[in-house]
């Protein structure tokens, strides 16, 4: 059964994932039989889409139809492939500039990057399944509509995806208040093209993730305040690595 962007059901919920049609996240019960759900977790991952199990209230609260303790939010955007994408840049002969949102966890912050990517002219936002918040109405509003317009990929593991990126000979920058290089306009000025990764909003970027970095790059503040909020950060650094 379908309603206003909402699958339930099990087989409903399955023919919706074997159909190839994006999907924003599965919800399934947490007391449901695992050896069932199995088939369901195993065709998410196949097409990295969000799966979580829930609480019986949390999908109540969702739809008081008969769900069966599946339920399935259809995707409000289309997510590009990722390899496709890159490789059809490379093709056209445009090589690409990659915003990464690695661990950002409020949909307010996924909206304002993605309208500062569109802004300044780059050509693909990632996204991990588990790492970030889920882009659903809430994000795409914040966006004003930027999300509907940007190439979104999202990828079941952003550590394979790091990679990946490298074995084209991306640039992976990272912006970290603890680097010792300032942004200026200067910066990079060399690369044609680079992937810059933005982390989670408490705790930044991995320590793994970082040691993967090629260069480092920091805001200079010269006030009272040493850190500002990410979707800040990103449109200041966005600004400044495309205007050169």
């Amino acid at each position: 059964m379908s309603r206003e962007g909402v699958v339930i059901g099990y087989h409903a919920v399955e023919e919706l994932l074997q159909s190839g049609v994006t999907i924003g996240k599965v919800y399934v019960n947490s007391q449901a039989d695992r050896h069932k759900i199995g088939a369901l977790r195993q065709l998410a991952k196949v097409n990295d889409t969000p799966f979580q199990m829930v609480p019986l209230e949390k999908l109540n609260r969702i739809t008081r139809a008969n769900h069966q303790g599946v339920i399935a939010i259809k995707s409000p955007i289309d997510f590009v492939p990722l390899e496709e994408t890159i490789t059809r840049m490379y093709e056209e002969g445009k090589p690409p500039k990659i915003l990464v949102a690695d661990g950002i966890q409020d949909i307010r912050n996924i909206g304002a990057i993605s309208r500062s990517c569109l802004a300044f002219g780059i050509d693909l936002m990632i996204v991990g399944v588990k790492a970030n918040a889920e882009i659903g109405e809430g994000a795409i509003k914040s966006s004003a509509g930027a999300l509907l317009k940007l190439p979104v990929a999202r990828v079941s593991s952003l550590a394979s995806t790091l990679t990946y990126l490298k074995s084209w000979g991306l640039t992976q920058i990272a912006a970290t208040e603890k680097s010792d290089v300032v942004l200026s306009s200067d910066s990079f000025k060399d690369l044609d093209s680079w992937v810059l990764w933005m982390g989670n909003e408490d705790s930044g970027l991995s320590r793994e993730r970082m040691a993967l970095m090629d260069k480092t790059i920091c805001i200079n503040m010269p006030g009272e305040i040493d850190s500002l909020n990410v979707s800040v950060a990103t449109g200041i650094v966005l600004h400044t690595l495309t205007s050169r």
